[in-house]
């Protein structure tokens, strides 16, 4: 029968598991670049939702999207959204 070490495994410290690009990273306040590139998306809790779409909407959707450089579900949503908040 093999005897076990009773010795425990070393652990790295926090400090020293790390690499520099992370360090870097981490202590970096990306908020203006964040801004600057205005790529920024704010997430919140959403639920899924079904409706009916006739092809040329579907199309026209994809159309946008592709200008957008989006899918046409975020294109939808992101029209949906602007009109919904314009001031009428």
């Amino acid at each position: 029968m093999k005897r076990r070490s009773k010795k425990k495994p070393k652990m790295k410290s926090a400090a020293s598991g790390r690499d520099a690009t992370l360090r870097s990273f981490e202590e970096r306040d990306l908020g203006g670049d964040i801004k600057a590139a205005g790529t920024a998306v704010v997430v919140r809790p959403q639920r899924p939702t079904s409706i009916l779409l006739s092809d040329e909407l579907k199309a026209q959707l994809r159309r946008r999207g592709a200008e957008l450089g989006v899918g046409y579900q975020t294109a939808a949503k992101m029209i949906l959204s602007r009109y919904v908040n314009a001031k009428l």
